[in-house]
């Protein structure tokens, strides 16, 4: 279970710089806003698959 706490927070510190990389940022054009969000939500996605496959392999103890 630690190693998913560990995970969760590497996640949430990593969100957290993005975001303020792109605030403390202003010469940020707009394409590459998006290109950064886009980013942002393939890797929500994959963050999700990820915690779904955690739990799997706990379920059947690997």
């Amino acid at each position: 279970m630690d190693h998913k706490n560990k995970l969760m927070d590497l996640h949430k510190e990593s969100l957290e710089k993005l975001e303020q990389y792109v605030d403390s940022n202003p010469l940020l054009e707009l394409s590459e806003k998006k290109k950064i969000q886009d980013a942002k939500k393939e890797w929500q996605t994959a963050w999700v698959n990820l915690q779904e496959a955690l739990v799997i392999l706990e379920k059947i103890e690997i």
